[in-house]
């Protein structure tokens, strides 16, 4: 807990970190994604459907240097958007805040993977945490989202060491 942030981490591995803050669902990968973490993201969206039956969002930070997913990890992840897992959603984003060439590649992978999976519900892609949040969950706060986003991706890292 930080800043009296209360963060349920499901699932923290040196690749990524899946959370929950409120009725945010915090994705972030740091190198791959694998299968785990879309089984993680779908046990973490059926503990908020409990507590939040009205709906969720869901934030995915992609880090910097981390690789595209494999094809198999990108069905997996439209699977889930798309599938009942997907109805649970009000809202999603997906924030890298990489730039240059990469940035506007993976954001292009995000993008598509949208337009692909017909999403039923709004999604889109930010390259900044603080646009992300603003749009995603303006009632949290863009200081209290970033903690959360800090905090999660303090599990990574203490997974990676």
């Amino acid at each position: 807990m930080r800043d009296g942030l209360s963060i349920i981490t499901v699932e923290a591995t040196k690749d990524h970190v899946v959370a929950v803050f409120n009725r945010i669902l915090i994705l972030v990968f740091e190198r791959e994604t694998t299968l785990s973490a879309v089984a993680a993201c779908r046990r973490a969206l059926d503990l908020l459907e409990r507590k939040y039956p009205d709906g969720i969002t869901c934030l995915t930070i992609v880090a910097e240097n981390a690789p595209l997913p494999s094809q198999e990890a990108r069905d997996a992840l439209a699977s889930l958007a798309v599938g009942a897992a997907g109805k649970r959603l009000r809202r999603s984003a997906v924030c890298f805040e990489g730039g240059g060439f990469r940035g506007s590649l993976v954001r292009g992978v995000a993008t598509g993977l949208q337009t692909m999976a017909k999403l039923p519900f709004p999604h889109r892609v930010f390259h900044s945490l603080d646009a992300a949040g603003a749009w995603l969950a303006p009632e949290i706060g863009a200081h209290q989202l970033r903690n959360a986003v800090d905090t999660a991706r303090l599990k990574v890292q203490a997974h990676a060491s």
